[in-house]
């Protein structure tokens, strides 16, 4: 087996592995992003302007940043199929244009149909993975239909590049034989995952606070802690599927035995803030 062919394989078992978490990472972000623009107040439609409490979430710069810093997902907050707000990280790919429309793919699924869309779709030439949920306005029974949607994308060519970029940085000071220099390359793959479960550590821990001050009404809240957990969890657990295939592609098993995932660090800027109270209305 040549070396190139050797990290063609390396390279496509990762990315499998990788989306796959993503995905679930991606629905899992949509349906926190829900509950804490609901833990604002009340949620509803005025004219041209979402608005939830006393905040317009038109042209948000507070929440969508923080939320997408944490998942290392881009966001989006659309007013019926079209968006009001956007933003992203740099591994995720642009930020969506603000007054722009959503896919007609989504719209059917999400607004028509009612359903979390996952899937992928194109964009303007590029190929993008994206998970979507209706919005509902507080005072309107499901019955009327979501006033909005939820969206978290991850631009797939962005994410490769970056990932190409994390392989080729794990080999840079390397030395000795093809096998040692594999074991490296799987080194970079690894910390990303590991980091991705830390970031779904910290929206647990965050999103748990934000359920027990909210009592009663944080039930349902805390079942997507539990979730984000879950995936946390899974995250890991898919360090151990990667080292299994370095074992498959004879690696060196000694050279990566010091690649546990390490346990989540605070980070103040990766935490979400809590929902503000929501004033009486007038």
């Amino acid at each position: 087996m040549t070396a190139e062919h050797s990290d063609s394989q390396v390279y496509d078992a990762v990315w499998q592995v990788i989306t796959r978490r993503m995905g679930e990472r991606a629905t899992a972000a949509v349906e926190l992003l829900d509950q804490l623009v609901h833990g604002y107040g009340k949620l509803r439609r005025r004219d041209q302007e979402m608005v939830a409490g006393a905040r317009v979430l038109n042209h948000d710069r507070e929440l969508l940043p923080r939320v997408a810093r944490a998942t290392s997902l881009g966001l989006s907050l659309y007013l019926g199929n079209r968006r009001i707000a956007s933003a992203s990280v740099l591994d995720a790919g642009d930020a969506m244009e603000v007054g722009g429309f959503a896919d007609a793919t989504i719209v059917d699924a999400v607004l028509r149909r009612r359903e979390v869309f996952r899937g992928t779709i194109d964009i303007a030439g590029r190929r993008f993975l994206v998970a979507s949920r209706p919005l509902y306005a507080t005072d309107r029974p499901d019955e009327h239909g979501p006033v909005g949607m939820v969206e978290a994308f991850q631009d797939e060519s962005a994410f490769r590049e970056m990932l190409l970029t994390s392989l080729r940085e794990g080999t840079s000071g390397a030395s000795g034989s093809e096998v040692e220099l594999q074991a490296e390359r799987m080194e970079s793959v690894m910390h990303f995952i590991d980091d991705v479960a830390r970031r779904l550590q910290l929206l647990a821990l965050n999103g748990n606070i934000i359920a027990a001050q909210a009592g009663d009404h944080g039930r349902a809240f805390r079942v997507v802690c539990r979730e984000l957990s879950s995936l946390a969890e899974q995250s890991k657990e898919a360090v151990a599927e990667v080292r299994k295939l370095t074992d498959e592609l004879g690696l060196d098993p000694d050279s990566v035995d010091a690649l546990e995932p390490s346990a989540p660090t605070p980070a103040q800027d990766d935490t979400v803030p809590p929902a503000e109270p929501t004033p009486p209305e007038a």
